[in-house]
């Protein structure tokens, strides 16, 4: 190791001796997790995140059926688009004999369990499918996000249905939502031709259904905890009604979340229509991230429960390594290139690949993170501690973490 980085053990030590080799993560002080674990830690770290980032959009948008309504509107907008121009058929079971919207379900099914939204689909026709999610990490965002991503289903579900054969159109309905306390996530589409119902807004996208009375409830007891890619009775391979096969090794690769999917693209909807202008809305979401992140080691309990899970030795005291080694565990469970520059008890230099924290394309994720990793320093650390971008290369994030007094901050 070179002076300014603090010796640690390589990641491939013990190769070529007679140990198997296992996925996971890797602290700078030799704590290794699986790559179940660093999936479930990612999630919740970005559910967390995008809870925050749906707080700043409230006070851009404070009116919830306006919020909702923006966010259901960008959404179904977008994703329709995606779907039109990248349209991935036999990626998702889709059969070219198979017409109409229904087979939009078939792409919620397979990235709900990608997202580790473990469930099952209780129905599935042409004029009715219903999907069942027992588990749900962005469920702490809240009922908005809940009606979101079913119009950004039912924009997918158009994009698919125009590349077949015309069929029935199928509405799709949120009826239950772990985001509104309900046992479950609960979407059930059915053909308006069919079962007919009253018009309603785009974002009024929660039920009752007609069909409730066909709707099929799984037991508590009978529920899943993990996706089918880490369960014994599915071979540890997601696979469909139509027989489309996925394991673990292509399921999950650079998660998308709640911010990236939907939140920081609906703040930036509202600085398009001109709600607020970029530095209101950067600063908006600066100052609530900022907050959250302060928030999460705010108990002392917290930040020893940190020092465990990372492995650092009691030796080191309060000093930005705690920090960096937690936003490496983070990088490397998103599968997202960094360097490190500087590793040492007076700084820590990452230098990050900002398209692997651009999930989606949505270029304000990786301030985002920044934003939030600048409160995180404060309570995990000291408030003599600070993270900022500094010198960055093109395409790259470089954070410094180190000592920094600052009058204005």
């Amino acid at each position: 190791m070179s002076k300014k980085i603090d010796e640690r053990i390589p990641q491939n030590s013990g190769e070529g001796a007679n140990f198997k080799n296992y996925y996971g993560i890797q602290s700078p002080w030799n704590k290794i997790y699986s790559y179940q674990d660093a999936l479930h830690y990612a999630s919740r770290f970005e559910s967390v995140l995008s809870a925050a980032a749906t707080q700043a959009l409230r006070i851009i948008v404070p009116d919830y059926e306006e919020r909702a309504q923006l966010m259901c509107e960008e959404a179904s907008a977008r994703l329709y688009t995606t779907g039109v121009y990248y349209g991935d058929d036999d990626g998702f079971g889709i059969h070219p004999f198979m017409c109409g919207q229904f087979s939009g379900a078939l792409i919620g099914d397979k990235g709900d369990d990608a997202l580790l939204m473990c469930g099952r689909c209780q129905d599935f026709g042409s004029y009715r499918a219903e999907k069942e999610l027992d588990v749900c990490d962005w469920d702490i965002c809240g009922s908005e996000l809940c009606r979101t991503t079913t119009m950004s289903l039912q924009g997918q579900a158009r994009a698919t249905a125009e590349r077949h054969r015309k069929r029935p159109d199928i509405d799709y309905m949120m009826v239950e939502a772990k985001g509104c306390g309900d046992r479950h996530c609960r979407i059930i589409a059915e053909s308006r031709e069919k079962y007919p119902a009253p018009p309603h807004a785009l974002w009024e996208s929660f039920g009752p259904a007609v069909t409730d009375d066909l709707k099929k409830d799984t037991a508590e007891e009978d529920c899943v905890s993990e996706s089918m890619m880490f369960r014994e009775e599915c071979d540890y391979h997601f696979v469909n009604g139509t027989n489309t096969e996925t394991d673990s090794s292509n399921q999950m690769v650079n998660m998308s979340t709640g911010a990236s999917l939907y939140i920081l693209p609906a703040i930036a909807e509202t600085v398009k229509r001109g709600i607020v202008t970029r530095k209101q809305a950067d600063h908006i979401l600066k100052c609530v991230l900022e907050a959250a992140g302060k928030a999460m080691f705010g108990e002392r309990y917290a930040i020893k429960a940190c020092r465990d899970w990372l492995g650092v030795p009691s030796s080191i005291g309060e000093d930005g390594r705690i920090m960096g080694g937690l936003i490496e565990m983070l990088l490397q469970s998103l599968v997202c290139d960094y360097k490190v520059e500087a590793f040492n008890a007076k700084e820590v230099i990452l230098v990050i690949d900002r398209g692997g924290l651009e999930i989606t394309g949505t270029k304000d994720v990786p301030e985002s993170h920044l934003w939030m990793w600048q409160g995180m320093v404060k309570t995990l650390v000291n408030t003599q501690w600070s993270l900022w971008e500094e010198d960055s290369p093109d395409r790259k994030m470089r954070i410094k973490i180190a000592k920094k007094i600052d009058k204005f901050m």
